[in-house]
């Protein structure tokens, strides 16, 4: 079927193929009349014609994509809201992409955004097309927020992720904690940031000599469809611990993933009669509002988003292409930038002293009483 083109237009509404063009265009330029006009539109909608991406709206090119892989964690919404407050200083709005994890979704969204004139994008998550967005990046300035894996070359802005777990695994052992056990959504490729967690945590313990007390519990499965009025995350963190319970594990230092997970950790001790942090530690990472106002307030990991939000837009927008002639395209010239901030421990009330240690310093206590 033959391409519909605006001189297909231009004969069906009997005006020039410049008329047509400035009336879809909004360019300024003659006055028309409505009646003009409305011939114009009529045209193109019976014809179906489409105007090419590009051309739609030189205000595309005041806005940054930001893609996400869901709604239901707090951690990208509060990433997203320090993202789009900063820009909008900077004269910049965003553009929300939620691909709940879905690879259509972001296949579309990308294919979408090669065709239009925006001013960059911004990725909180591994991209599912690694080469697609390295071609992209060659002419919209991209930027990832988050880990990624080594020849990813678009620029990001990361958390030293396995820090953070040393950090995390150095406190639980400096509360006489001996046996640890870690919840996860998939340990896979999705996030880098899970596996370098637990990498953190592993090598704490193994430099105290506990490496062979650490019970991973992980999902197997993927699921951030936003569908269930219950949060993924969360849901995981419970059901994770209904087996940890069931098991009758002899950990009594729990570390949820990120803070979601941890919150449902204690969602289901609580439920099971279970005292936080009287008979279990429970930990998180993320720093999320939630984990703050909680009952119990969650100890957790800063990631500094604020600060991370911030450095990702100056990015895009230092990475602004420029035209070099009349009619060639605009390109980015190849660069690599890396920026790392070290994560921050936060201590608050649901990690106490391990119940054997306090147990046994009260037993010897009371036997040398006097």
């Amino acid at each position: 079927m033959k391409k519909v083109t605006s001189t297909d237009v231009a004969r069906l509404a009997g005006v020039s193929q410049a008329t047509v063009s400035m009336v879809l265009n909004n360019k300024i330029g003659p006055s028309f009349s409505e009646e003009t006009k409305n011939r114009v539109l009529d045209a193109a909608r019976q014809l179906g014609y489409v105007l090419p991406a590009q051309n739609i709206t030189a205000m595309d090119r005041n806005l940054i994509a930001v893609f996400i892989p869901t709604l239901s964690n707090p951690y990208y919404t509060q990433l997203t809201s320090a993202i789009e407050k900063y820009a909008l200083t900077q004269g910049y709005k965003i553009l929300l992409c939620n691909t709940s994890r879905n690879k259509e979704y972001e296949a579309y969204y990308l294919d979408y955004f090669s065709k239009s004139r925006f001013a960059g994008i911004i990725f909180t998550f591994i991209p599912s097309y690694p080469q697609l967005v390295e071609q992209l990046s060659l002419s919209v300035p991209i930027v990832l927020i988050g880990e990624k894996n080594e020849d990813l070359t678009i620029p990001s802005i990361e958390l030293n992720n396995v820090k953070a777990g040393i950090i995390m695994g150095e406190y639980l052992l400096s509360l006489k904690h001996t046996h640890f056990a870690f919840f996860s959504t998939p340990l896979n490729n999705v996030s880098l940031a899970r596996r370098q967690r637990l990498e953190g945590l592993k090598y704490a313990l193994k430099e105290a000599g506990y490496e062979k007390n650490l019970y991973i519990f992980s999902d197997s499965h993927l699921d951030e469809s936003d569908s269930s009025s219950t949060p993924y995350e969360y849901e995981i963190g419970y059901t994770l611990t209904t087996q940890f319970l069931s098991a009758g594990n002899p950990a009594t230092a729990l570390m949820g993933v990120n803070d979601m997970t941890a919150l449902g950790i204690i969602g289901c001790l609580s439920d099971n009669g279970f005292s936080v942090p009287q008979d279990y530690s429970v930990c998180g990472f993320d720093n999320i509002f939630v984990s703050n106002v909680s009952i119990p307030s969650i100890t957790t990991i800063e990631h500094h988003l604020h600060l991370r939000a911030q450095a990702a837009v100056d990015m895009i927008l230092s990475k602004q292409p420029k035209q070099e002639k009349k009619g060639s395209s605009a390109r980015i010239a190849p660069q690599v930038n890396k920026i790392e901030y070290d994560p921050q421990l936060l201590i608050r009330s649901s990690t106490g002293p391990c119940r054997e240690a306090l147990s046994g310093s009260r037993a010897h206590e009371k036997n040398t009483a006097y």
